[in-house]
């Protein structure tokens, strides 16, 4: 259970620092985070997501790798579409703010749906199972339970004091 914990903070601080530098290059400006933590809970759910779907599924088919990756490129791209859509409503009505919104994406399907970034999410689902997952996972494997307590006792805190404020 740890191991998905610390995989979801690791990589939704990566998420953070990406839609920071983003918001800088191409905006000039910070990102509003709806969290006080620099986490984007999405990112690291999306990666949980993938860990699960590789390590319970395709890691038990006989199947060859480049068949597994493409799997998981349909998979992910189905299902981290479906994360974003879900994601984008439930802000929406919980908070009454709009994060993000595709609509000046070309193949958009409304606002919090496109074809380029659900591409985009299953190519990068592609290189984290092929590639930078066996190198996280010796860091995900040293952080100390204590820690990982703690951090969810802060981020528990920090949901709960987002949806109060």
């Amino acid at each position: 259970m740890y191991y998905y914990i610390n995989n979801f903070y690791i990589f939704g601080f990566i998420g953070y620092i990406f839609e920071l530098l983003q918001s800088l290059i191409f905006r000039h400006k910070f990102i509003n985070n709806i969290l006080f933590e620099p986490i984007k809970p999405i990112y690291g759910i999306g990666i949980v997501i993938i860990i699960i779907i590789e390590r319970e599924i395709f890691n038990n088919l006989k199947i060859s790798k480049k068949s597994k990756l493409f799997l998981v490129f349909i998979v992910s791209f189905i299902l981290l579409t479906l994360l974003e859509y879900l994601t984008g409503i439930i802000l929406e009505k919980t908070i009454h703010k709009s994060l993000w919104d595709y609509r000046r994406f070309i193949l958009n399907i409304g606002r919090y749906i496109s074809i380029e970034v659900s591409t985009l999410w299953g190519l990068i689902s592609v290189l984290f199972v092929g590639l930078i997952q066996k190198k996280t996972d010796k860091v995900t494997k040293k952080i100390p339970l204590w820690f990982s307590n703690i951090m969810l006792i802060i981020t528990i805190t920090d949901i709960l004091l987002t949806l109060i404020i």
